[in-house]
C-alpha cells in the first residue's frame, strides 16, 4: 500500500504547473509515490534514454492554462479591496493576462501576501 505521507506534494504541484513542452514528462511511481522527471534525450536517470512505456509509471499531465486563468479570476473576485479587485479583473480581461498579473505581484510581494491573507 502506498504511504500518502511519502508523496512530495510540492513536486506534484510543479509537475501540474509545467506547461513548457512535450519533450519531457513528469511521472509518478504508484508503488513508492516518488516523482520522476523524464526527457526524451536523457531518460529518467539523466543519462540513459528509456521509453516511458517500458516503466510502470503514471504520467502527471499539466493542468490546462484555462484552469489557472479561472483560479486567477476567482481570486480577483474575492479581493475585498474594491480598487485592487477591479484592477485585477481589468487586467484579466486584457491580452496577456498572466504576465500582467505576475508583474505587479512580483514587484510588490508584501502587498500580494496581504491580499492573500485577507482572503483566508
Amino acid at each position: 500500500m502506498l504511504d500518502l505521507g511519502g508523496i512530495d506534494v510540492e513536486e506534484i504541484a510543479t509537475a501540474l504547473a509545467d506547461q513548457m513542452d512535450y519533450e519531457h514528462r513528469w511521472l509518478l511511481d504508484p508503488q513508492t509515490g516518488q516523482v520522476a522527471f523524464w526527457t526524451s534525450d536523457t531518460g529518467i536517470d539523466g543519462e540513459n534514454p528509456v521509453e516511458i512505456d517500458e516503466r510502470d509509471l503514471i504520467s502527471i499531465d499539466p493542468v490546462p492554462s484555462y484552469v489557472w486563468y479561472q483560479d486567477m479570476a476567482d481570486f480577483a473576485a474575492g479581493v475585498t479591496d474594491g480598487a485592487a479587485g477591479r484592477r485585477l479583473a481589468d487586467v484579466l480581461q486584457g491580452r496577456g493576462a498572466v504576465p500582467s498579473v505576475q508583474g505587479p505581484a512580483l514587484r510588490a510581494p508584501a502587498r500580494a501576501d496581504r491580499a492573500l491573507a485577507r482572503l483566508s
